[in-house]
């Protein structure tokens, strides 16, 4: 017994009362809001080594318990469960913003980091669009240019167009001589070896879903492929092509669909397909604004319809599951002509030597690093990639909407040849106003870049702008257009 040190004895020690006594004590330190002992812990605390948490020496049995494995009490613990209250908040109020048929405006923090993207210029204005006559669509034959004879030719393209050697650590904005957004190098969101395990990860989603599949060769030709070809995946919604009502794009086959499903709901595919929403918020929100109302209205008045990625506002997606997914010279003419097309590349290729996107209505060529994305209006841009090395890998990830939906929606739901059925002279009249008048607004979907750099995303008019004094030399003519219509200089009150 004597190695056991002398017993300490606690005479006239009684337990409740202490405990009572310490309980009042902390009632009073919150209702004066001042801190106890134990209310300034580190906001997340450190879990305690097993081996130190279990010791038997002597020294340690003889401190007290430190305040780090204590759980949370007190304030502590009422600003923790605010925290955590305000966190499950959020995620319902954004929940419920994506299915509004309100489109959700970007945070602040995703206008911070779009006002500090760099711009790369181009000698072109987006008025060269080519679309179709009513502007719900593009054209289906591809530009004309005297290169595309080098398409598959990276370093003769670098030398003869305007190249743009995109590390894919910073984004970019493509803008027009005009100043208008028509096109962004969405970088990803976490740095270096973070983000390259989410590309991996995705890419091994995407062999082993390809795996699961089956295709005719035929499947491996189309337009949009080179040489040994490569088959696709599809889903979501879409209209044209001769339907008579929209519907769910379908499948090869129930065991493809099954695994394309599965794919889509692999989280590294998710979040490599979801990461450029925020930054097109920001960049492009007329767009993005026009593709998540149409979306949320189809899809409540035709719930059976089949929905991608929820945070998504796009109605459609095509996975292409190489091995070598590299196009030639194509545009998607089915998508609007007034939107933006979404493209994420996945690995193993080297974005040196090739895996390059060539925009040629741009006359720009852009290195394309495997885990990066990229907004371009595809269905009026002429747009290519040149060849890999032999013995690599490319997957792409497309998200779009087809012109048809709003079409449909503009012509109340129906077709053209519903609508035509029932025209009078008169609604005959008030479309052709409406399609001139859509025809003026086209350009207007695409912002100005000097919108973006004063955080004006909705692209609010000068005026507004200025009387609000959120910028001191602001206006929202284009480049192309007359500066002498700038505001005069608004005058400080003192």
């Amino acid at each position: 017994m004597d190695d056991l040190g002398t017993p300490i004895i606690c005479a006239h020690y009684d337990l409740e009362d202490a405990l009572l006594r310490e309980n009042a004590a902390r009632m009073a330190h919150e209702d004066d809001g001042s801190l106890s002992d134990d209310d300034d812990d580190p906001e997340l605390e450190d879990v305690p080594p097993l081996s130190a948490a279990h010791s038997t020496s002597p020294s340690m049995n003889k401190q007290p318990t430190p305040p780090s494995t204590m759980p949370l009490r007190g304030l502590t613990k009422k600003k923790a469960d605010s925290r955590r209250k305000q966190r499950d908040k959020r995620k319902t109020a954004t929940l419920a913003s994506l299915s509004s048929t309100t489109p959700p405006a970007p945070t602040p923090q995703v206008l911070e980091k779009a006002a500090q993207a760099e711009p790369i210029r181009i000698n072109f204005a987006a008025d060269g669009f080519r679309a179709t006559k009513p502007r719900w669509t593009g054209l289906i034959q591809p530009m004309v240019h005297p290169l595309l004879a080098h398409a598959h030719d990276p370093e003769f393209l670098k030398t003869h167009l305007q190249y743009t050697d995109w590390d894919g650590k910073k984004t970019q904005v493509i803008v027009d001589r005009c100043g208008r957004i028509i096109g962004v190098l969405i970088a990803p969101p976490l740095p270096g070896e973070e983000w390259e395990s989410v590309d991996q990860a995705a890419t091994t989603a995407m062999r082993e879903a390809r795996d699961k599949m089956t295709f005719p060769v035929s499947a491996y030709h189309h337009r949009r492929s080179y040489g040994d070809g490569f088959p696709t995946g599809s889903q979501g919604f879409a209209f044209g092509g001769g339907r008579e009502n929209l519907g769910n794009i379908k499948a090869s086959s129930a065991r493809n669909a099954a695994a394309m499903e599965e794919l889509l709901e692999d989280p590294n595919i998710v979040r490599m397909a979801t990461y450029p929403i925020p930054p097109f918020q920001a960049f492009c929100y007329p767009i993005f604004a026009d593709y998540h109302t149409t979306k949320q209205v189809l899809v409540r008045k035709n719930p059976g319809l089949r929905r991608t990625f929820a945070r998504s506002p796009f109605a459609a997606v095509t996975v292409n599951l190489g091995p070598v997914s590299v196009s030639p010279p194509h545009t998607d003419a089915a998508n609007k002509a007034d939107g933006m097309c979404l493209i994420g590349a996945l690995r193993s290729f080297d974005a040196n030597k090739g895996g390059h996107l060539v925009c040629w209505d741009y006359n720009l060529i852009i290195r394309f690093p495997p885990g990066c994305s990229i907004l371009i209006p595809s269905a009026v841009v002429t747009h290519s990639n040149t060849p890999i090395q032999d013995g690599e890998e490319r997957f792409s990830i497309i998200q779009y909407t087809a012109g048809g939906l709003f079409r449909w929606v503009a012509n109340g739901f129906q077709s053209d040849r519903s609508w035509l059925a029932s025209a009078s002279a008169e609604d005959l009249a008030r479309r052709e106003e409406e399609r001139k008048a859509r025809c003026a607004d086209t350009l207007k979907k695409f912002p100005l870049w000097k919108d973006v750099k004063v955080r004006n995303f909705s692209g609010r008019g000068r005026m507004e702008v200025w009387d609000s004094g959120d910028v001191a030399d602001f206006s929202d003519l284009t480049d192309c257009e007359s500066e002498g219509e700038r505001p005069a200089k608004r005058k400080h009150q003192t």
